[in-house]
């Protein structure tokens, strides 16, 4: 099995602020596995600034690892991946990725058919970033096509954020704090406004490590509370059952689409709200999470719609250009 690696920097449209961060870009890397019959699997893992793993990380991870011989058993060789390398998700995610894709190819056969899957193409919501009344407008108008958006809030600016998208556009829409609260009582307060006008739910209001307050608005609020930050691994899901209603699985985070769809079925065993996230990829990454959809109530699946250079573009297929390749 031949192997390439590509280091690339995804850029957004706009600036990217949430609660505690604030980027124009996010580096990653692109992997391709050819397995000498034509097939070809592309994975991608990316590293934005708060997680301990890089671009020079993923090269030392891969330059560690056998790829294997066959994909027969593939589930077994990825849990072997994970028991070596418990602190590489994100490397190990775009690892699994482009071993999916490159089976998926072998067997002829759609990415969601390898676990059991129907396709599922529901709507997914579209970011709002914090930004000026000005810059929601242009964004919103730009994506007048979106069913509905997630806004990106902190607890000292949910007010005019949503005041303002109100001016701007009747469209449904959701709501992410990012850790943006620090009072139980103002979330609260906001959690019973935002029942009122249909927000489906809020997503980690608190810091990722307070589960007792976000425990205390569980109990409380009228509207599902969804863990992102504060939840990572499948191993965890037992305590987050606890202090939430839901996950955010992102198949980044999970290593990989074979711990995000057992994430994912967990959670709906154990009647959990699930939603589909994604990091800031390009469409390799998130076409790969669309295998999963069925599984989740909600997709936030918008990750190339916020970069001006995915390589990956579907209507021209791969810009090799981008790498310094030819046709």
């Amino acid at each position: 099995m031949k192997s390439t690696i590509y280091p690339y920097r995804l850029k957004f449209k706009y600036p990217f602020r949430i609660a505690h961060t604030h980027r124009t870009h996010t580096d990653c890397v692109f992997l391709r596995l050819e397995d000498g019959l034509g097939n070809v699997g592309w994975g991608e893992a990316v590293f934005p600034p708060y997680i301990p793993e890089s671009i020079d990380s993923f090269k030392v991870f891969f330059s560690k690892i056998e790829l294997p011989e066959s994909l027969d058993d593939l589930e077994s060789y990825l849990a072997d991946i994970h028991e070596q390398f418990p602190e590489s998700p994100f490397s190990i995610g775009c690892l699994d990725i482009a071993l999916h894709q490159l089976k998926a190819q072998q067997m002829g056969q759609p990415l969601a058919s390898l676990f059991g899957l129907p396709f599922d193409n529901k709507p997914s919501s579209f970011t709002i970033g914090i930004s000026s009344f000005e810059e929601m407008k242009q964004k919103i108008h730009e994506a007048s096509e979106e069913e509905y958006f997630k806004l990106k809030v902190t607890q000292n600016e949910i007010g005019r954020i949503i005041d303002q998208y109100l001016l701007i556009t009747d469209k449904p829409f959701t709501i992410d704090a990012n850790q943006g609260f620090t009072s139980r009582e103002e979330a609260l307060l906001w959690c019973d406004r935002l029942e009122g006008l249909g927000v489906a739910y809020v997503e980690q209001p608190f810091a990722k490590d307070d589960f007792e307050s976000h425990r205390w608005l569980k109990e409380r609020s009228p509207l599902p509370i969804i863990a992102d930050e504060s939840f990572q691994r499948i191993g965890e899901l037992e305590r987050i059952a606890k202090c939430f209603d839901g996950i955010n699985v992102k198949v980044m985070k999970s290593g990989g689409l074979q711990e995000a769809f057992h994430a994912l079925t967990q959670a709906k065993q154990m009647g959990l709200k699930t939603l589909l996230g994604c990091m800031s990829e390009s469409s390799v990454g998130v076409k790969s999470a669309w295998a999963l959809a069925s599984l989740a109530d909600w997709v936030d699946l918008d990750g190339p719609k916020l970069i001006v250079n995915d390589p990956f573009v579907v209507e021209k297929g791969l810009d090799l250009d981008v790498f310094g390749l030819k046709e």
